[in-house]
């Protein structure tokens, strides 16, 4: 971790007996850098103090005085050097001294991360961090001079090293770049100048972890001069690998039969018994279709080292006996593993760590499986509901509502095609709004909505019923599929946080490797609700345009603003203004809950919607990202004029009025809405909302403001910063992590 301590000094008392001068430990106000050195913890560099005498020391909160060692100290005795290492995010205060009246004391306003890895951009401030690169990408390290402005002119060698932890820094300090030769630099004088450090591979198993050390010294050795990003379970960078491609382990199938809808596909890698247990995946298909239909699927993450059954599954009752048959075929096949595949899963599946993946109706059933293992409806034998670590459905149903098929909190995916001729995810068809059961999931959740993909391209053989424009095919669409269906099995059956980076990004900055740049996908993600966001305006309470769900006051300068619930009243794609949820099929039956706001402008205009900060969101020191859901309204007539991707700015403005801003048009796009002309006059169908997220450290490239005392939060409109006119819906204006 790379934290920076803004550190303020209390005023010398008129005194008899001199406090320690800990002036040095402020320069003209600016952050100091805490760097981390060889015990692997974050800290300052050297503070002076040249009072002589012995001297207490006193900490709260995240902090403590160390010395040149790192041994922690109670007292220091003085003249001397020492160092405050940080312990943790937040706010705090260090005081020395001898006694009430001969002390001084340093308070720790905030505790600021500041990443070095990242993209060059074209738009201010010129700069992106990112903590994920996909393999053979050039990885850049940028340093900032307003942060660092005592290194100014200064060389170094840079090292990329794979990941240590604390304990390993502290066994071997020596740095042992894994390009080889280091990478030598000057820190820039003006303005940050990013440096390329070189590219690198993911190695088998499509993901490596690497942290980034600027010698300072050049001495070869990581000391407490230098800079270093990742420690502990803080990675410097991680570098993803193709995740559409077969993964390092060869694939054994076996048919099985348990009798009476137990019919099953299993397949499990040839070196299962190395690798030790190993998670299930189950796969549940729709209506009219086979569950021998789904080898594309099925091989690719046995590839990659799961245990995967496909099932047959009774969907043609309705969704209630879908998924009981879901629940049967998982409880059958851990009740027999020591029989199906004459015995080679015996012991070796990890009964604790289940996903379960369906489609189309079996794409409802999974979800109401789940409900039924919460709600206690259901108790297998062999598992629970706990063991459930995540649910994806591609291009389910909605038959029932909301409340009885629910993801509740576990880690749920969405993946549809805009394009589907049966699951069309119209307006004109509740049953068909997949993304109900996304918005009713209080877990982590993921959503890619395919461009051009139909229903029947997520399986091998059931006849096409694409409708619109520029159809993909399966080729392509079963690429995405096996691509973020491996991230999500990585991220949630196995831990592997950083995977879920291709649901964090939106997919024309960040389009996965293996995948078609022509490709859309209209990419959305959400943390846990109630976990560790700080939720600005998510439009479910506080309703109307002037206040927010968090209570703080919010204003919007654009044109006909509504908030609302996302349903489109009149089930029909034409534009009309009475209907200014045209497209939104995210709440359209008994408890949807889903809500939002709208709002456009016009050419020569250039709006705002900003929000006066709440209390608990002033100091995002401890916190990573700006984060909001977006999108085009679709066949409004501004959308239509405008034909195109769009972007705006978000800015920051601190306590001092300063003001930064990033505009993201070169680093994430709000994708026009997918041209089928259905329902209606013109082209346009569901509105797709987009996740953009906003590293809170690229605000502060380049400038003063001070994250630790925050004002207001702006998103800026117009011709300057990316779109002349536009409509658009806005929805989970968040901090998050």
């Amino acid at each position: 971790m790379l934290v920076a301590f803004l550190l303020a000094c209390a005023p010398k008392k008129a005194q008899d007996c001199p406090p320690p001068d800990l002036e040095t430990a402020a320069v003209d106000g600016a952050p100091l850098t805490l760097e981390t050195g060889a015990e692997g913890l974050a800290r300052t560099r050297a503070l002076a103090i040249n009072g002589a005498g012995i001297f207490a020391v006193k900490t709260t909160g995240p902090v403590e005085v160390v010395d040149a060692g790192g041994t922690v100290l109670q007292s220091a005795t003085g003249p001397a050097e020492v160092y405050l290492r940080a312990t943790g995010l937040g706010a705090g205060r260090v005081t020395l001294g001898a006694g009430e009246a001969c002390a001084a004391s340093v308070d720790i306003v905030g505790v600021v991360p500041s990443p070095l890895v990242g993209r060059p951009r074209t738009l201010a401030p010129f700069w992106m961090s990112t903590p994920s690169v996909w393999a053979g990408e050039t990885v850049w390290l940028g340093l900032d001079p307003t942060r660092w402005p005592d290194r100014v002119g200064q060389p170094f060698d840079v090292y990329v090293v794979a990941h240590r932890t604390a304990a390993e820094w502290a066994d071997d300090a020596t740095l042992v770049g894994v390009g080889g030769t280091p990478v030598a630099g000057t820190f820039p004088e003006a303005e940050l100048a990013p440096l390329e450090v070189g590219a690198f591979d993911a190695g088998s198993e499509a993901r490596a972890q690497f942290d980034v050390v600027v010698d300072a010294d050049r001495d070869g050795r990581l000391g407490p001069d230098d800079l270093l990003q990742g420690v502990g379970d803080d990675v410097g960078f991680t570098v993803l690998g193709d995740l559409s491609a077969r993964g390092p382990h060869g694939v054994e199938t076996v048919d099985a039969d348990g009798g009476r809808w137990l019919g099953q596909r299993v397949w499990w890698p040839t070196d299962l018994a190395a690798l030790g247990p190993r998670p299930l995946v189950v796969i549940s298909h729709g209506n009219g279709h086979q569950f021998i239909w789904y080898d594309y699927l099925g091989e690719h993450l046995a590839s990659w080292g799961y245990v995967v059954m496909a099932h047959e599954n009774n969907t043609n009752p309705g969704v209630e006996t879908a998924s009981t048959t879901t629940l049967r075929n998982t409880d059958w096949l851990l009740g027999n593993l020591d029989v199906v595949g004459d015995g080679a899963l015996g012991g070796l599946v990890d009964t604790g760590r289940i996903g379960w993946i369906g489609h189309s109706r079996g794409g409802e059933g999974v979800v109401r499986a789940l409900d039924r293992l919460m709600d206690g409806d259901d108790t297998p034998d062999t598992f629970g509901a706990d063991d459930i670590r995540f649910v994806a459905s591609i291009a389910p149903t909605v038959f029932n509502t909301v409340d009885d098929s629910n993801p509740h909190d576990v880690p749920y995916f969405l993946l549809a095609g805009t394009a589907d001729g049966d699951v069309t995810g119209g307006v004109d068809c509740p049953a068909c709004q997949f993304f109900r059961i996304w918005e009713a999931a209080t877990g982590p959740k993921a959503a890619a909505y395919v461009h051009g993909a139909s229903h029947n391209d997520f399986n091998c053989c059931a006849e096409q019923e694409g409708r619109g424009p520029d159809l993909i095919g399966r080729e392509r669409a079963q690429a995405i599929a096996r691509a973020y269906l491996l991230a999500a099995a990585r991220g949630w059956l196995d831990g592997d946080d950083a995977l879920l980076d291709v649901f964090r990004n939106e997919y024309a900055g960040f389009t996965p490797l293996g995948l078609d740049d022509a490709d859309r996908v209209a990419a959305t993600w959400r943390n846990a609700e109630g976990v560790s966001d700080v939720v600005l305006d998510d439009f479910q309470s506080g309703y109307g345009p002037v206040m927010s769900s968090s209570g703080a006051l919010v204003t919007c300068t654009a044109d006909a603003v509504v908030e609302d619930r996302l349903d489109d009243s009149d089930a029909v794609m034409t534009w009309s203004d009475a209907d200014p949820m045209n497209g939104m099929t995210r709440a359209a039956g008994a408890g949807d809950l889903a809500r939002g706001l709208v709002f456009a402008w016009s050419a020569g205009a250039s709006p705002t919607w900003s929000i006066a900060l709440p209390d608990e969101a002033t100091d995002t020191t401890a916190l990573g990202a700006v984060s909001f859901s977006v999108a085009q309204r679709s066949r409004h007539p501004e959308t239509v004029a405008r034909g195109a991707d769009l972007a705006f700015a978000v800015t920051l403005v601190d306590a001092d009025g300063t003001e930064a801003t990033v505009a993201f048009a070169d680093q994430a796009l709000v994708p026009t809405p997918y041209l089928r002309a259905e329902l209606g006059d013109g082209a346009g169908w569901a509105t797709e909302f987009v996740t953009v997220r906003i590293p809170l450290a690229d605000f502060t490239v380049g400038s003063t403001l001070d994250r630790a005392r925050l004002t207001t939060l702006r998103l800026d409109f117009g011709a300057a910063v990316g779109a002349p006119a536009g409509a658009l819906a806005l929805d989970n204006v968040e901090l998050v992590p």
